[in-house]
């Protein structure tokens, strides 16, 4: 009778123990499949931040976000499934089946130590669940934390332009255009709208605006820019329409 309770005390082990490592695969790899999808927003920034070309990048991982978040849900149901699925046979103890536990005819069972992995392993999963989320919903919160200039748009004593941006798929887009103008030298502030799709920028008065360097700024970090209108002074002059 010992030996077919410790072949099934042995085959519960085995596959308590690929499934734990099943369980840790999937949550790795929702991990990695939430930071990609996401990837279209926060690595146009890094790229800027590091003086390299973006070009390209957000509209082409874009493209493949839904399928990555389809992705990431998929390994977190893996997870959860093989972390909170019903125990059987031995699972519940450590030396003997599930009936003749019930009937006292074997050793006690080491719950504790159990019992404390099965909620260590709980808690992991509902942190790489808090990840996965916050990398997925990126693109909705990123311009709170990449905000417009802090400097007001409509300063005195600077020449204010319009820009119709194109290629921005997100909040993040608009960030990483703010950061890209941001960096030319003579542009004092950057407002960007992405539901409007424009940027609105304020230059020194004292020197031409610098529009090939901005739209060149604008192709290195890989968007499109067009010229609207320009004001010059207190705000007051003309508006040249630079669109034909």
């Amino acid at each position: 009778m010992s030996q077919p309770i410790e072949g099934s005390e042995s085959t519960a082990q085995s596959s308590k123990s690929r499934g734990k490592k099943v369980a840790a695969i999937a949550s790795i790899g929702a991990i990695l499949s939430a930071i990609i999808a996401s990837a279209c927003c926060w690595l146009p920034l890094v790229l800027i931040a590091l003086g390299a070309s973006g070009a390209g990048i957000a509209a082409g991982l874009e493209a493949y976000r839904p399928l990555l978040i389809v992705v990431t849900l998929g390994f977190l149901g893996a997870a959860f499934y093989l972390t909170y699925r019903p125990r059987k046979g031995v699972a519940e103890h450590g030396c003997c089946t599930t009936e003749a536990a019930e009937d006292g005819s074997c050793c006690p069972a080491s719950r504790p130590r159990h019992v404390g992995l099965m909620t260590l392993n709980k808690a992991l999963l509902w942190g790489v669940t808090a990840i996965s989320a916050a990398f997925l919903f990126f693109p909705s919160y990123v311009g709170l934390l990449f905000g417009n200039d802090d400097r007001t748009v409509a300063a005195e004593g600077g020449t204010r332009a319009v820009l119709e941006i194109g290629g921005m798929t997100c909040e993040g887009c608009a960030a990483a255009v703010s950061q890209a103008i941001r960096r030319v030298p003579g542009v004092q502030s950057v407002e960007v709208d992405y539901g409007s799709a424009r940027a609105t920028i304020v230059t020194d008065e004292c020197c031409p605006i610098p529009s090939d360097e901005i739209i060149l700024a604008l192709e290195r970090a890989g968007y499109d820019g067009a010229f609207v209108e320009t004001r010059n002074g207190q705000g007051t002059g003309p508006i040249v329409d630079r669109a034909e």
